[in-house]
């Protein structure tokens, strides 16, 4: 790398995650699904040493098989680029992961990045068309000719993804349509200095001016320097550095964002008034809580649990790190924080719905009464009651009839309001 970008053998990672709309246990019709639609089905063959048994037997493995790659421009130079769908099963979640390679030229940072979203952008809009996740409010910040565009590159595949596993899904009660995607740099110790990779960290190409601040010290892990800001990272390799070793920490760096992703789309998709998107206020149904609320909580169980996964000391802190740059943990709490709601809303739905079953046991309690009291009038006139002696013997039980019949609630309110004015 140059003083103003990234040269040749630079290579960048670009894992994009979907919601499936649900979770899958049956991996062998997985793997049928997938190989019908894209060909060889590669199954995660993890490293026993380094993942609890018990918790491997319990989830579905991660499945990943090829997508077409190709070359494209882009900050001016030659990229090629390798695609790759990856499975995770047992988190409902499917992720695009693109591979660049720098093979000619010279790229600036920034330029680059905006170049990308441009690109990714160009499948991204149409797939949220096909999706009906094109509100008002994003077309109108869409320049025109963006969304009217041939190029198509996994979108396509996510959907049709979708609907050949729609058999097998667990479903959640509503399916994400946007996507989340992160930035992992690679490349060797030799060629990315620091002052590089605080660009790439912070996406710019502001070199000396960007601060050093707000950042997490780098950590080392065999003959690997990790360093992250969340949304990028930058894997630098020292000599003796292999191959296999990078690979288990943009593994790492998958799965920790995958589980990121599953509190994105909770907070992000779910509606407590049971409405995806829509407008109104109409309260959602018990069951429609109830469903939402048990799905959250499988979810969220699958989140933050590293020391669950992992035995290895070495490969658990590099989980812990990109966790904590990714802020995980605070995202589980803000979706945390909507399973408190739907929590209070089952409650106050509760409530309501024993006020409405007691109102009408009053209702037919006041029907029955009016019924009693009305047949009595004839029979005291037959037993020679005056008109002054039925009126004295109905008027009471009239006022008893009352406190039944009548709800005396908000008259109760306004009067505790009025009270407690000064």
């Amino acid at each position: 790398m140059d003083a103003h970008g990234a040269t040749t053998g630079l290579r960048v990672l670009v894992p994009i995650k979907y919601d499936l709309g649900g979770t899958i246990t049956d991996t062998r019709r997985l793997m049928a699904v997938m190989e019908a639609r894209h060909g060889s089905v590669d199954v995660d063959m993890t490293m026993l040493r380094s993942w609890n048994l018990s918790y491997l037997a319990g989830h579905a493995p991660v499945l990943s098989c090829s997508l077409p790659g190709g070359e494209t421009v882009l900050a001016g130079a030659k990229w090629s680029f390798d695609c790759r769908m990856r499975m995770y099963p047992w988190l409902g979640v499917v992720s695009v992961d693109y591979m660049f390679t720098l093979t000619e030229g010279v790229a600036e940072i920034e330029r680059f990045y905006d170049d990308l979203v441009e690109w990714k952008n160009r499948d991204y809009l149409p797939y949220l068309e096909h999706c009906r996740a094109l509100s008002e409010n994003l077309e109108l910040r869409i320049p025109p000719g963006v969304r009217s565009s041939d190029s198509e590159a996994h979108g396509s595949a996510v959907r049709a993804l979708r609907a050949g596993v729609s058999a097998i899904i667990e479903p959640r009660p509503f399916c994400y349509s946007f996507h989340d995607f992160r930035l992992c740099f690679i490349g060797d110790l030799d060629d990315l200095p620091d002052a590089r990779v605080r660009e790439l960290l912070w996406l710019s190409d502001g070199g000396a001016d960007l601060p050093e601040d707000g950042l997490a010290a780098p950590l080392g892990f065999r003959g690997l320097e990790i360093a992250s800001s969340g949304w990028s990272t930058v894997i630098r390799a020292q000599p003796g550095a292999t191959a296999v070793d990078a690979e288990t920490v943009t593994t790492l760096l998958n799965l920790v964002h995958a589980q990121w992703f599953v509190c994105q789309l909770w907070i992000n998709a779910h509606d407590p008034r049971g409405q995806q998107g829509g407008a109104g206020r109409r309260l959602a149904g018990a069951h429609v809580l109830s469903a939402n609320q048990t799905a959250l909580v499988q979810d969220l169980s699958e989140i933050d649990n590293l020391d669950v996964m992992l035995k290895d000391p070495a490969l658990l802190r590099v989980a812990e790190y990109l966790e904590a740059n990714l802020k995980v943990r605070r995202h589980k709490e803000t979706a945390m924080g909507l399973l408190h709601a739907l929590e209070n809303h089952s409650r106050q739905l509760a409530d309501f719905n024993n006020e409405t079953e007691l109102r009408r046991v009053q209702v037919l309690f006041a029907i029955s009464a009016a019924a009693g009291i009305a047949s009595l009038v004839p029979s005291l006139t037959d037993v020679g009651f005056t008109l002054l002696h039925v009126a004295a013997t109905v008027i009471p039980l009239l006022g008893f009839w009352a406190l039944f019949a009548v709800d005396f609630t908000g008259v109760r309110r306004r009067f505790r309001t009025r009270r407690r004015r000064p």
